[in-house]
């Protein structure tokens, strides 16, 4: 199976992101559980709370029915007493209580009920979300990384794929100067007078006699 790859720098930076972005995931990850584990403390923090409100409301009610029932005694006129002030503080006192039993019995029901919300919406898919961070993703970033590296390296990308100074071809020592235009112009004067002789090739025929004799002969 081959893959186009078209820039290997791309494939790097997005090695990177990839690292980066599941940092950033793992740490969102540890916020969502520490702000579960603050709402369950909060709650703890509530049942206390208004547990001991309705302690202090059942005191509250239990005085506010003592001085009503020391204001109901008749007078040494035999008149009902005016207990309007002493019933509305006792109806204020056992409102208070009913309100603050009732955020009792609230706090009861979410204690009872967040874990189970919190399962079925969040503790699955954070099961298998730490499952990638903690394993798939490394793995898939390790191997991201050797495949980088040998991109890298069949590229000759890398410093210590590169050649070496030594491997290279040593140039030429260059001529003093003054002294490579004469050797140059020595040089064309030789060709250009080896150009100019003419060749003459002797003939071999009749005895090893030149061409004159050959010419002669032939008149005769």
């Amino acid at each position: 199976m081959s893959a186009d790859v078209r820039s290997i720098a791309a494939l790097a930076e997005w090695r990177a992101d990839l690292i980066n972005y599941g940092d950033t995931l793992a740490e969102a990850m540890a916020g969502v559980n520490l702000e579960i584990r603050r709402a369950f403390d909060w709650l703890d923090e509530q049942m206390t709370l208004w547990k001991r409100a309705v302690r202090d409301c059942e005191d509250e009610v239990t005085r506010a029915k003592a001085e009503l029932a020391q204001r109901n005694f008749q007078t040494w006129d035999g008149r009902e007493p005016d207990c309007t002030v002493q019933e509305k503080a006792l109806r204020r006192a056992k409102a208070r209580l009913e309100y603050a039993e009732d955020k009792v019995e609230t706090v009861r029901r979410w204690i009872s009920r967040l874990p189970k919300l919190i399962d079925e919406a969040f503790t699955g898919p954070s099961r298998r979300l730490g499952t990638l961070l903690e394993a798939d993703l490394p793995v898939a970033s390790t191997e991201l990384g050797r495949r980088v590296a040998a991109l890298e390296s069949y590229a000759g990308l890398r410093a210590d794929y590169a050649p070496t100074p030594a491997a290279l071809p040593t140039p030429p020592a260059p001529l003093p100067e003054g002294k490579g235009e004469k050797a140059l112009d020595n040089a064309q004067t030789s060709n250009g007078a080896q150009e100019a002789t003419p060749s003459v090739t002797p003939s071999l025929q009749g005895g090893g006699r030149g061409v004159g004799s050959s010419a002669t002969e032939e008149k005769s």
